[in-house]
């Protein structure tokens, strides 16, 4: 016999080993809460110039060390080796956000964005043989998108001027200080343009001076000279903050002074200054360097003499990296241009084109032009879906892009020289951003089972390998919901896509509640591919809901007249195609047609209160940061354009504020008779708090069973980028909200 020991021994190996095949076989847990806090976004893969390396930026929740209960954001750079053959590691720590890396020509050192809390971000370098990463900027404004000239001695950056900086830099570098939209220069009053914050001797030109300098001398009750100078006083120290702009509201605040991103070069060294290289009141953006480095091609505004706020279209730009010389290479009236990007010889230049004026449908299309100038050839008219996202294959043979379609985001190429467009990955999945070098394609993918990974293939996107396993290590110990595709065709003969997610713990002999979410724009697009929604969809149906979800007319990826299919109807079309996948739906034997509830957001919430205005289907009813009374909305969002995009003008228009009174789910609020919770952030001025107090003031007055959430400090962007513990708290207060009315499962 054994031994005592050898038996305990023994029995212990034994023990150890039937802990670990029960831990091996445990059945996976369902998705939590606070598994929200577990989520890693990845962004901005960056190759290195023969594609063996990857650099990539990790977005994460992480506690605040100074509070308890509470988290914050963290993005860190890491490298993995595009073959796989060793594991990514982290480059950047600590506190600071780091973001937009770039390698230089010779692959020895990246540059990249560093934040650190209340100060502007700089560009910082870090070498790659070892070290701490050194700043190479330190700009009052700060900096940012470093692109490295093509010899790698210099690196191209942007940053954001106010007026005052703008004209300060140009006094200082014996520019004319004075814009071409001021009053003087253009002929008009001072009420249609904006001169308040000229210098003394501008003021003496103008032909209708009234915000004079501010002095600690001035009175109320003085002259009229010094009431104006006391009143100046006043709004130096911002009460009141007084503006004649147009557009002066911005995500989160106002914005009384115009901003002009500008452009500027320095050298890529320690103690460098940064020159500019295109200084003025234009805003410049997609900006990138000639193969040669010569040249810089960016857009900016079509007409100098034009106020910012006033300009709708704009023009595609050389600009002479050595003197700063601006040259036009196209600017036709009624068109916009976009990540302009030259061919690696050089010659050509591709773009992203929109035409139809200055309110259309138009989808973006994949453009290129010769670099000299020519005839401008569209590649992807006949795919008439939006283009977004350009580069060049690194034999300059084709064009790569990303475009929403049919719920996912797929990678396309098409011929430089024109030719059939190529769909290099699939709908059922998410390109989120990419980048080309060598031989190697890098890209951040979005799956059904995963919202973010990282993958390098073949430049045809064959023999795709994961990189990194940054949520795949944690979501193999969950259960998570499939997407299944659906599709009906209204009676207008639109066919529409639909999606359903059933319960994580799916049992055919059950039946369970109904969630229907509702997207917003109106022009997003949902489906297995798109990332802001895979962790609240995941948690819902961890919590026993079937999910369903549909792209309706006016959703996105489908093209121009799909797209345009909901202009002037906004309300009885789109919620006619939702509501009939929802009946389709509710049909399923495993659903609970007695407990309903529905949840959007931004348009989505507008259709919330749409749909619960005049259908009674649903138990309860969740409307967030939404567009309930669409002539106020025109004053109160800067979203303000999709009133005339939509209704074709403006609400002191009879015709127009008749469709939008027809439009605005206010209009019904006597019909609400759903239990409603309506959230909003403090500052949302995208589509205005004041249009959520509306809503619930009208439904508290009638006595309706209404509820009301406001979220501190909140923007629009609370679902995807707000505060984690409110994002944690809008999922849980939601689900709590629903179950008051349907109650738990059983």
């Amino acid at each position: 016999m054994p031994h005592p020991l050898k038996r305990l021994v023994l029995a212990l190996a034994l023990l150890a080993g039937a802990s670990a095949w029960c831990a091996e076989t445990a059945a996976p847990a369902l998705i939590t809460a606070t598994d929200l806090f577990k989520l890693k976004q990845l962004e901005a893969p960056a190759l290195s110039p023969d594609g063996k390396l990857v650099v990539y930026v990790v977005r994460s929740i992480e506690p605040k060390p100074e509070a308890k209960d509470d988290w914050t954001y963290r993005t860190q750079l890491w490298l993995a080796a595009t073959d796989g053959s060793a594991p990514p590691r982290q480059l950047t720590f600590g506190q600071a956000g780091n973001s937009s890396p770039a390698w230089s020509p010779q692959g020895d050192r990246l540059a990249f964005v560093r934040g650190i809390e209340k100060e502007k971000p700089q560009i910082y370098l870090l070498s790659l043989a070892g070290g701490e990463a050194q700043p190479l900027t330190k700009l009052e404004t700060g900096a940012g998108n470093p692109r490295w000239s093509p010899d790698g001695a210099n690196i191209l950056f942007t940053s954001s001027l106010s007026y005052a900086q703008v004209r300060d830099a140009l006094e200082k570098a014996g520019k004319e200080t004075t814009p071409a939209w001021s009053p003087e220069k253009a002929g008009r009053k001072a009420n249609d343009t904006a001169n308040w914050n000229l210098k003394s001797a501008d003021k003496d030109k103008a032909k209708d001076e009234i915000r004079p300098e501010p002095k600690a001398s001035a009175k109320p009750d003085g002259t009229l000279q010094e009431m104006r100078e006391w009143l100046a006083r006043n709004e130096a120290d911002g009460s009141p903050r007084v503006t004649d702009r147009l557009n002066f509201i911005a995500e989160g605040d106002l914005t009384l002074d115009p901003s002009f991103t500008q452009l500027y070069t320095i050298k890529a060294r320690d103690g460098a200054e940064p020159a500019a290289a295109a200084l003025g009141y234009a805003g410049l953006a997609g900006a990138e360097w000639s193969p040669d480095g010569k040249s810089i091609y960016c857009t900016g505004p079509r007409k100098a003499d034009e106020h910012p706020d006033r300009l709708r279209f704009d023009s595609l730009y050389r600009i002479d990296a050595t003197t700063g010389a601006r040259t036009v290479l196209l600017e036709e009236l009624g068109s916009r241009y976009a990540e302009p990007v030259a061919s690696p010889d050089g010659k050509s230049i591709a773009f992203i084109l929109t035409t139809g004026g200055e309110f259309s449908f138009e989808q973006p299309v994949v453009a290129v032009m010769p670099a000299a100038g020519g005839q401008v050839k569209m590649l992807t008219t006949k795919l008439d879906r939006s283009a977004t996202n350009l580069q060049w294959s690194p034999d300059g043979k084709f064009i790569y892009f990303t475009a929403p379609t049919g719920g996912g985001f797929p990678l396309y190429r098409v011929p430089a020289a024109g030719g059939a467009v190529e769909k290099l990955t699939g709908i059922e999945s998410g390109v989120r951003d990419y980048n080309l070098a060598g031989t190697t394609l890098a890209y951040v993918l979005t799956r059904a089972t995963n919202p973010y990974e990282l993958f390098a293939a073949a430049p045809d996107a064959k023999g795709a390998r994961e990189l990194t396993t940054h949520n795949s290590s944690w979501l193999t110990g969950r259960k998570l919901s499939a997407y299944e595709p659906h599709r009906l065709e209204n009676k207008e003969g639109i066919t529409v896509d639909y999606w359903t997610l059933k319960p994580a713990d799916f049992d055919a002999k059950k039946k369970y509640p109904l969630l229907l979410n509702i997207h917003g724009g109106p022009t997003a697009m949902w489906g297995p591919g798109e990332d802001t929604m895979w962790f609240e969809f995941q948690f819902f149906t961890a919590r026993g809901y079937t999910v369903l979800f549909a792209n309706p007319r006016g959703s996105g990826g489908y093209g121009r007249d799909f797209q345009r299919a909901n202009f002037k109807d906004w309300g009885p079309g789109p919620s006619s195609d939702i509501l009939a996948a929802a009946s389709f739906t509710a049909k399923e034997p495993f659903v609970d047609k007695g407990r309903q509830v529905v949840t959007g957001g931004s348009y989505g919430g507008y259709m919330v209160a749409w749909i619960v205005g005049h259908d009674h289907r649903f138990k309860a009813a969740v409307a967030q940061r939404g567009v309930y009374d669409l002539a106020t909305f025109y004053g109160e969002g800067n979203a303000w354009f999709l009133v005339p995009l939509y209704w074709g003008g403006y609400p002191w228009e009879p015709e127009v504020r008749h469709l939008l009174d027809r439009d605005s789910p206010l209009t019904y609020v006597a019909n609400i008779k759903t239990p409603l919770l309506i959230q909003h952030g403090d500052v949302d001025f995208r589509t205005g708090f004041v249009q959520s107090q509306i809503l619930y003031k009208s439904l508290k007055q009638m006595g309706r069973d209404v509820e009301y959430a406001r979220y501190p400090r909140a923007t629009h962007e609370l679902s995807r980028s707000g505060e984690p513990k409110q994002r944690l708290d809008t999922l849980v207060r939601y689900e709590e909200f629903f179950r008051r009315y349907i109650g738990e499962n059983p």
